[in-house]
């Protein structure tokens, strides 16, 4: 439980596929198979990279806490 929320499997089996989403969306941008012009193909990218990075200890941390069973702020 992480804030009064009750951390269910299906949480974390959809954090994981939105975040392999995440994955596939910035290499395809990485490697111009989707195409932004200039400034503003690095951007994305960086958002895109960092909004993954953000994803992945949030899932990692809601996976832990699941397994362990640890109360966080209950």
């Amino acid at each position: 439980m992480i804030l009064g929320l009750e951390i269910q499997p299906s949480y974390i089996i959809a954090g994981g596929l939105v975040g392999g989403l995440l994955v596939v969306l910035t290499m395809l941008v990485g490697l111009r198979i989707i195409k932004f012009k200039g400034r503003r193909h690095l951007r994305v990218h960086k958002t895109l990279a960092w909004t993954l990075l953000a994803l992945a200890a949030i899932h990692g941390f809601a996976a832990l806490t699941y397994f362990r069973g640890w109360k966080i702020l209950s």
